[in-house]
């Protein structure tokens, strides 16, 4: 498995899984994951400054040095994962200028249930927190990273696999949304989006539709 172009096993490939889990760490955190010396896990770290993929910026607590932290750049999570290219979203906005936004919103709906349609055999006859874990099995096999809450009423993703189209259209986070909804059969509630600046997109099952339970 490659992980933006390093084996996943590799050094450069567990800091970046690192990172997109964790959203943030310092040298000392990626020693310690690492299980090498500050002074090789630093010179990991500049090499994927120099590619573009990591950011740093500089954290105070009290007197002496600040804190050194690191996060992934946009250009590292515009890569993680890539299903798409400029051509999807040109034809999104072709159709938006053709059709309107209320039919565009249509077509997405029914993307949305055939998307589901995938999924909803591996479903059936389990209960929530055995729907959520198996969503979370099926969205890693498509190369998004994801983790059940502790409470067993939602789901984190840990990126956004439509990252550059959903920047200009917001539409798309609605359309993965009713497609897990489709799969769990249950509303969800969209409480945090990448495309909005958040670690990850979080998805709750709604309490009016169902009450929350730990796993």
């Amino acid at each position: 498995m490659l992980v933006i172009g390093y084996a996943a096993t590799s050094p450069a490939g567990q800091i970046l899984h690192y990172l997109q889990r964790q959203n943030e760490a310092t040298v000392k955190e990626l020693a310690t994951m690492l299980g090498v010396s500050t002074t090789a896990a630093r010179e990991h770290i500049v090499h994927l400054q120099a590619e573009g993929l990591v950011d740093v910026r500089a954290e105070r607590h009290g007197p002496g040095r600040p804190r050194m932290v690191y996060t992934l750049s946009d250009a590292a999570r515009s890569r993680f994962p890539q299903q798409y290219d400029r051509l999807l979203t040109g034809l999104l906005r072709e159709l938006i200028a053709l059709e309107g936004h209320d039919k565009v919103d249509q077509i997405l709906e029914r993307v949305s249930r055939r998307l589901a349609d995938e999924y909803s055999d591996r479903m059936a006859g389990q209960g929530m927190t055995e729907r959520l874990n198996e969503l979370r099995r099926l969205l890693e096999q498509r190369g998004v990273p994801a983790e059940v809450m502790a409470e067993g009423d939602g789901i984190r993703l840990f990126a956004c696999p439509f990252y550059d189209l959903a920047q200009g259209h917001p539409e798309v986070c609605s359309m993965e949304r009713q497609m897990i909804e489709y799969v769990l059969g249950e509303k969800l509630a969209l409480e945090s989006t990448i495309r909005e600046g958040a670690h990850t997109c979080r998805f709750i099952v709604r309490s009016d539709t169902h009450s929350r339970t730990n796993p």
